[in-house]
């Protein structure tokens, strides 16, 4: 699981030449990257596993994914996945790539999330342009990550209300990536990583199969299509990002290192 790349790393913000050294790791260790439609027919039983299959997935749908990940994704020829908030990313524009021209650092996390709280979303968000045109290269695949990101639990009381305001909201961004990218959307990832039985079942009468959470660990044959795990990478040298691969790929090896170590 990422969020940024972006030179002004930290925590979350994964500096470009930190993102290039863990996908070479994963592309000299032989690992096949999946998009959500091969992960869920992987689980499903449908279809077999490669040896060493992976998701990289980023959440939100950062400008700094189509600026500086991309280019690097092309690089070493990785498929992702970007669960985007619907609501925030402009009709038109398409920006200079790092792999285009010199281009400097974007903002932080922090201050992306004011510029969007403040109507600036157009500034540090994806622009639909951009999206159609990583769609475009069979690398990147574009999911569901809301339409406005709340959290509707802490804005009603009134569970009814609440529950009506989800359903809305996760329509609305189904119906908005049905339009802009003539797709079936059927993979969600929960912001925050917050939901309940009811969220799970106003999902699934929505038409959605796979949902991604923030629980740590590895998933199996027997995973919870409901409850996918990912793994927080942040901006992470090579010796702990090989730590992790050695650790959650072997899913025993996770499980206790989970419970006993972490």
């Amino acid at each position: 699981m990422y969020h940024h790349v972006n030179p002004a790393g930290n925590f979350i913000n994964v500096r470009p030449e930190n993102f290039d050294a863990h996908m070479r790791i994963l592309k000299e260790k032989g690992f096949t990257t999946l998009h959500a439609a091969e992960f869920g027919e992987i689980l499903s039983g449908r279809q077999g596993a490669p040896k060493k299959p992976v998701m990289i997935t980023f959440d939100d749908g950062w400008l700094d994914n189509w600026v500086f990940a991309f280019p690097i994704l092309k690089k070493h020829g990785m498929k992702a996945v970007i669960f985007l908030i619907t609501a925030q990313l402009a009709e038109q524009g398409r920006r200079v790539r790092a792999d285009e021209a010199m281009v400097g650092p974007l903002p932080k996390h922090r201050e992306s999330r004011r510029l969007v709280e403040e109507g600036r979303s157009s500034d540090v968000m994806l622009s639909w342009e951009e999206v159609r045109e990583m769609t475009g290269s069979g690398l990147v695949e574009f999911h569901s990550h809301t339409h406005t990101h709340q959290r509707w639990d802490k804005l009603f009381g009134d569970r009814r209300k609440r529950d009506e305001a989800l359903k809305n909201d996760l329509q609305a961004a189904k119906d908005i990536l049905e339009q802009k990218l003539g797709m079936k959307d059927d993979a969600l990832c929960w912001p925050q990583g917050f939901y309940d039985h009811d969220y799970l079942e106003i999902a699934t009468s929505l038409g959605y199969r796979m949902m991604f959470t923030t629980k740590t660990g590895t998933n199996t044959p027997e995973t919870d299509m409901q409850q996918v795990r990912r793994l927080v990478i942040g901006d992470i040298s090579t010796v702990s990002f090989r730590k992790k691969l050695f650790i959650h790929s072997r899913p025993w090896l996770s499980r206790a290192y989970l419970k006993y170590l972490k």
